[in-house]
Protein backbone atom coordinates (compact mmCIF):
# COMPACT_ATOMS: atom_id res chain seq x y z
CA UNK A 1 0.00 0.00 0.00
CA UNK A 2 1.32 3.45 -0.78
CA UNK A 3 1.13 6.54 1.41
CA UNK A 4 -1.63 8.12 -0.68
CA UNK A 5 -3.99 5.14 -0.27
CA UNK A 6 -3.15 4.87 3.40
CA UNK A 7 -3.86 8.57 3.86
CA UNK A 8 -7.22 8.21 2.12
CA UNK A 9 -8.20 5.43 4.50
CA UNK A 10 -7.53 7.71 7.44
CA UNK A 11 -9.54 10.52 5.81
CA UNK A 12 -12.43 8.09 5.25
CA UNK A 13 -12.28 6.95 8.85
CA UNK A 14 -12.30 10.59 10.02
CA UNK A 15 -15.38 11.22 7.90
CA UNK A 16 -17.15 8.23 9.45
CA UNK A 17 -16.24 9.47 12.90
CA UNK A 18 -17.63 12.92 12.09
CA UNK A 19 -20.96 11.28 11.23
CA UNK A 20 -20.96 9.52 14.60
CA UNK A 21 -20.24 12.84 16.32
CA UNK A 22 -23.17 14.49 14.55
CA UNK A 23 -25.51 11.66 15.60
CA UNK A 24 -24.35 12.01 19.21
CA UNK A 25 -24.87 15.79 19.08
CA UNK A 26 -28.38 15.31 17.73
CA UNK A 27 -29.13 12.80 20.46
CA UNK A 28 -27.72 15.18 23.08
CA UNK A 29 -30.01 18.00 21.91
CA UNK A 30 -33.07 15.79 22.26
CA UNK A 31 -32.46 14.59 25.81
CA UNK A 32 -33.40 16.33 29.05
CA UNK A 33 -31.60 13.84 31.28
CA UNK A 34 -28.52 15.53 32.77
CA UNK A 35 -26.72 12.25 33.36
CA UNK A 36 -27.25 11.16 29.76
CA UNK A 37 -26.06 14.55 28.51
CA UNK A 38 -22.82 14.21 30.48
CA UNK A 39 -22.32 10.72 29.09
CA UNK A 40 -22.91 11.97 25.56
CA UNK A 41 -20.52 14.89 26.13
CA UNK A 42 -17.80 12.46 27.17
CA UNK A 43 -18.43 10.29 24.10
CA UNK A 44 -18.38 13.33 21.81
CA UNK A 45 -15.08 14.47 23.34
CA UNK A 46 -13.56 11.02 22.86
CA UNK A 47 -14.71 10.79 19.26
CA UNK A 48 -13.35 14.29 18.56
CA UNK A 49 -9.99 13.10 19.83
CA UNK A 50 -10.14 10.08 17.48
CA UNK A 51 -11.18 12.36 14.61
CA UNK A 52 -8.26 14.74 15.21
CA UNK A 53 -5.81 11.85 15.39
CA UNK A 54 -7.08 10.47 12.08
CA UNK A 55 -6.80 13.86 10.38
CA UNK A 56 -3.30 14.40 11.78
CA UNK A 57 -2.17 10.97 10.59
CA UNK A 58 -3.83 11.37 7.18
CA UNK A 59 -2.11 14.73 6.67
CA UNK A 60 1.24 13.30 7.71
CA UNK A 61 0.87 10.36 5.33
CA UNK A 62 -0.14 12.72 2.52
CA UNK A 63 3.02 14.75 3.16
CA UNK A 64 5.04 11.53 2.97
CA UNK A 65 3.34 10.76 -0.35
CA UNK A 66 4.34 14.19 -1.66
CA UNK A 67 7.88 13.77 -0.35
CA UNK A 68 7.61 16.64 2.11
CA UNK A 69 7.86 14.68 5.37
Amino acid sequence: MNYFEWSQEYYDTAENISHVIEKLRTKRKSTDNLSERKDLDMKITTYKMYYNECIFTANHLMQRHRGVA
